[in-house]
């Protein structure tokens, strides 16, 4: 069992999400997919608890590698019998549906996310395609963006420490697409053509939606409004009170730790090491940093809750920034005194 837990056989827990979506979906149960991921999973978490220090890092192995491929193809086919069963559904199911592939998009974008990071041009056009299918046209770019600018609130998924994930969401998603299309925000001046491609794209998913049936249209926009939520909502967690820290050479986002999160999100929790380290493949990640107390679909719950996301995380979040700013200020004195010596 720990030889399993550790190896990179684990990872391919993952599928099961699209795979009990897709079952659930053929038989009209959209609303039981919902349950199991905001209410068992988060339980499971739990109770299976933190992983062994440093068992993210497994050997690294050719099957293994293909999970997020997998993942994005069964998601792209539940997502299909998503939109025919909706077609037909009431309106109770149509909003389970959408419900229910909103959060199964939204693990879906940690396995775009990878993709996206591969170096293969293939790779990151099937992830394009996929951020496209998942509401989101500008993430491959704003994400760039946002590793070369992290903790700057105009590249979004950076919340100051007392703002709420209710604020945080529309802000950041609206950031992150002005930017990427916004030309100062390259250094040539010159914007990412595959964007306005992304775009076009997405624009003609919704019409053509609206011409087959306005309920896919309405289960189309639906979910994509609640994967964006969750997506968002999850950043907010990644790197909440980051935007002013001094000295980004230490930590750069919360990491979390929990075998299961990390197993169904492939590693998504070892962020901090994921912003090192970008190139590196998910099975190479490891915490490296401050970890939040739960894992993300534990997490997930508190920042619905603001008053209790704030009395969780605000006072640890300004200890360990303090504690940046003293190793920063002894860090910047240390190069004083040296250069003073080698005068």
């Amino acid at each position: 069992m720990i030889s399993w837990r550790n190896s990179g056989r684990a990872f391919w827990l993952s599928l099961t999400l699209p795979m009990a979506a897709g079952v659930l979906f053929i038989v009209s149960w959209p609303w039981v997919f919902v349950m199991v991921v905001l209410f068992v999973v988060p339980v499971l978490d739990a109770v299976i608890g933190r992983g062994i220090a440093g068992e993210g890092q497994v050997m690294e192995k050719k099957d293994e590698v293909q999970v997020p491929l997998w993942f994005v193809f069964a998601w792209i086919v539940v997502i299909g019998i998503g939109a025919c069963r909706s077609s037909t559904a009431s309106w109770m199911d149509l909003i389970g549906f959408a419900v229910a592939s909103g959060i199964l998009s939204s693990t879906a974008m940690a396995h775009l996310h990878e993709l996206a990071h591969r170096s293969s041009s293939l790779w990151r056009e099937v992830s394009d395609i996929g951020f496209v299918i998942a509401g989101y046209p500008h993430y491959r770019t704003a994400h760039q963006l946002h590793h070369q600018h992290v903790g700057n609130q105009r590249f979004g998924s950076t919340a100051s420490v007392g703002t709420s994930v209710w604020r945080h969401v529309g802000c950041s998603y609206t950031a992150a697409l002005i930017s990427s299309f916004s030309r100062h925000s390259y250094r040539d001046g010159k914007v990412p053509r595959h964007l306005f491609r992304n775009v076009l794209f997405s624009l003609l998913m919704l019409i053509s939606a609206v011409f087959l049936k306005t309920r896919i249209a309405m289960f189309y926009v639906g979910y994509v409004i609640v994967s964006v939520f969750v997506v968002e909502a999850v950043g907010y967690m990644q790197h909440y009170g980051f935007d002013r820290h001094a000295c980004r050479a230490t930590i750069t986002a919360w990491d979390v730790d929990f075998w299961l999160s990390n197993r169904l999100l492939i590693n998504n929790g070892f962020h901090n090491a994921h912003h090192r380290h970008s190139g590196d493949p998910f099975m190479r990640l490891t915490a490296q940093s401050i970890t939040l107390p739960g894992g993300y679909f534990q997490m997930l719950w508190l920042t619905l809750f603001p008053s209790l996301w704030f009395s969780v995380m605000n006072r640890r979040t300004e200890i360990l920034l303090r504690r940046q700013r003293r190793r920063c200020l002894t860090l910047r004195n240390q190069i004083f005194c040296d250069s003073c010596k080698i005068r």
